[in-house]
């Protein structure tokens, strides 16, 4: 993890960004990362269902192995499972949300 040295590097998002964040201050975002390493079964799992799915994970959320002398290296993550990306991001939102009318993206 690269933290920096100073806190003059650090830029802050304005504080009317941050209410609404799913990661508001730096104090937040630590937490979640240790979750990740401590216990990276668990935070997956939490992270996953946020999501729609239309065919669950078989077995645990997250497998891997990066030791060779314990066999081939591999990751695997939410095997099985099914979902639709663009549901997830933008369609469940806008029903959930009655966003029908807004505009998505400006670009």
């Amino acid at each position: 993890m690269v933290v920096p040295d100073s806190k003059e590097e650090m830029f802050h998002p304005p504080l009317d960004l941050q209410q609404d964040a799913h990661v508001p201050d730096f104090a937040t975002y630590l937490e979640l990362y240790k979750k990740s390493i401590d216990n990276p079964e668990a935070f997956w799992k939490e992270v996953a269902a946020e999501f729609y799915w239309k065919k669950p994970a078989i077995g645990p959320v997250l497998q891997y192995n990066f030791d060779v002398t314990k066999g081939n290296i591999f990751v695997k993550c939410l095997e099985g499972a099914k979902t639709n990306m663009c549901y997830n991001v933008l369609d469940r939102h806008v029903t959930d949300g009655n966003l029908g009318d807004k505009v998505a993206f400006y670009w």
